[in-house]
């Protein structure tokens, strides 16, 4: 394969995770903060699930997979965790 041919992470996908961060802080703006930390922490457990399941040579890593793994399962339990627990508007 010559390095043109080589994709390590989909276009489609790096554009829908940045899109999905800018409607998720337009929800936080003109609907519900409680909402968007909700979603923030869907988007980050789905990060997790796609991790799990992408193959290594598809995705672009420094650290070891559980590491990976572990962070965005911590970083949406956080998020969830706020969402319900915390009184914003």
């Amino acid at each position: 394969m010559s390095p043109k041919q080589i994709r390590i992470v989909p276009v489609r996908l790096a554009v829908g995770a940045v899109a999905a961060c800018f409607v998720i802080v337009a929800v936080a703006l003109l609907v519900n903060v409680q909402l968007a930390l909700v979603l923030f922490g869907l988007l980050a457990l789905g990060g997790a699930v796609a991790r799990i399941v992408m193959p290594v040579e598809k995705a672009f890593a420094v650290r070891r997979r559980a590491v990976d793994v572990a962070m965005l399962a911590v970083l949406a339990a956080v998020l969830l965790f706020l969402a319900f627990t915390t009184p914003l508007g």
